[in-house]
C-alpha cells in the first residue's frame, strides 16, 4: 500500500470509488468527488444527517462524479429514486473515507 503524505494545507475534495448496488445482486462502481471536510463541519454534519433528505445530503458533500450523466441535483435525485441503495452506498463510503474506516475482508 503506498504511504500517503500529510498535509495541513486546505484540501477541497477527494475521489473514493462507490459500490453501489443494483438490482440481481449486482453493484455498480461509481467513481465520487467528495468535498473535504474539517473535524466540526464533519461532526455538523453528521449531526444534522438524522431526517435530512437524501439528496440534500449527498449535494452537501459531493462535487461530482465519473457517470456519463452531468454531476447536479436534478441527476443525484434520479439516481437516488432508481438506485435504492445508492445513498446509503455513497453517504457511508463519505464516513469511511474521512474517518478513516477500512473494511473488513
Amino acid at each position: 500500500m503506498a504511504k500517503a503524505k500529510l498535509s495541513l494545507a486546505d484540501e477541497a475534495t477527494f475521489k473514493a470509488k462507490v459500490e453501489i448496488p443494483v438490482p440481481g445482486g449486482k453493484i455498480a462502481e461509481v467513481e465520487w468527488v467528495f468535498a473535504w471536510m474539517e473535524r466540526d463541519k464533519f461532526k455538523e454534519f453528521i449531526k444534522n444527517l438524522e431526517g435530512a433528505d437524501d439528496v440534500d445530503a449527498l449535494m452537501d458533500i459531493s462535487r461530482g462524479w465519473d457517470l456519463d450523466d452531468q454531476f447536479g441535483r436534478t441527476a443525484v435525485e434520479k439516481m437516488t429514486q432508481k438506485y435504492i441503495g445508492a445513498a446509503r452506498a455513497v453517504l457511508d463510503k463519505f464516513i469511511a473515507e474521512l474517518t478513516g474506516a477500512r473494511a473488513k475482508n
